[in-house]
């Protein structure tokens, strides 16, 4: 029956047997290609690159499935680190240099409204987004080249189309050594998927230009986006109080001890400097935005001074920030 199998698929009798085994796993595998990985080696440099663009990937598709937007920036959203959380790597396969992730699925995970199937499982809809954004960028890439515009990126949200997703997709396939990037999906036996749902998406080299080209334009019209800071404050800057000044706010971004600049008026500078002399928290939303090396938030609203031991305040990991 196996050999039946392998006969039948084409595939390497490894590749079925994984297959067999992960009847509750979306098996997603990455396959670069090019003279650069030919034998399935690859320099550490480029090794490392192509894992931390496998993450940079995934986690484009959770932020689509979580909340479609053309970019996302700073902090991302609670569900999609949990989905890259519960993604599990194997070891790369032969043919090339594959990169193998394993992404489970509910066992229930579907509903019917109105006659409609509707997917609920949100790991599911993470890699099927990424298959059907996958596709939808590199057709926008393909016509961007074509009309000599990145128009065709724009509106592309709904889609699964972010400017995360397009820069991530591009590194995969830019610089030497590397021509392509074949995504190929296996979807849990499980659970079957619509026969639409793309299972195969090819990225070669001559559209990296065009997909760095469509996320610098979303980048450039997405509307800002608001996002909480939680911190230390761990420097006060101001030439007159009366008119306010600027803090310098040690928080978790994206999973990274980092410092943050915030201008604040008068009321709320006098917040931050209670909150440094007592030694709590300092919480604000604002919009994030990057100078230089540094991150800054802007027009900050709702500061208030939390205390170490509140409700929903974390315990505060001091160590070294950037």
């Amino acid at each position: 029956m196996f050999d039946t199998l392998v006969v039948a698929s084409g595939r390497p009798a490894a590749w079925v047997l994984s297959e067999v085994r992960a009847s509750n796993l979306d098996i997603i595998r990455l396959r670069s290609t090019g003279p650069g990985v030919a034998q399935g080696r690859v320099p550490v440099e480029l090794g490392v690159r192509l894992f931390s663009l496998t993450r940079e990937l995934l986690l484009a598709a959770a932020c689509s499935a979580h909340d479609p937007r053309p970019v996302y920036n700073t902090r991302k959203p609670d569900a999609a680190m949990d989905f890259l959380r519960g993604v599990t790597l194997g070891p790369p396969q032969e043919g090339s240099f594959i990169v193998t992730a394993y992404a489970p699925v509910d066992s229930v995970g579907q509903r019917t409204i109105f006659e409609e199937l509707v997917e609920t499982s949100f790991s599911r809809r993470v890699t099927m987004t990424l298959a059907r954004a996958a596709e939808a960028a590199r057709r926008a890439a393909i016509h961007a080249g074509q009309r000599g515009e990145a128009e065709p990126f724009l509106g592309g949200a709904a889609a699964g189309i972010s400017a995360n997703l397009c820069d991530a997709l591009a590194g995969f396939v830019e610089g030497e050594g590397v021509t392509g990037l074949d995504l190929q999906f296996a979807f849990a036996s499980s659970r079957p998927v619509s026969a639409t749902t793309p299972r195969s998406v090819l990225v070669g080299a001559d559209l990296a230009a065009d997909l760095r080209s469509g996320a610098r334009l979303l980048r450039a019209t997405a509307p800002a986006s608001e996002v909480e800071l939680l911190g230390a404050v761990v420097k006060l800057e101001s030439e007159d109080t009366n008119q306010g000044g600027v803090v310098v706010v040690a928080a978790q971004v994206d999973g990274r001890p980092r410092k943050v600049l915030v201008p604040l008026s008068a009321a709320d500078y006098t917040a931050a400097i209670r909150a440094h002399g007592d030694g709590q928290l300092l919480r604000c939303k604002g919009v994030m935005s990057a100078q230089g090396r540094r991150l800054q938030l802007d027009h900050a609203r709702g500061v208030a001074v939390v205390e170490l031991e509140d409700e929903g305040a974390p315990p505060w990991p001091w160590g070294d920030w950037e």
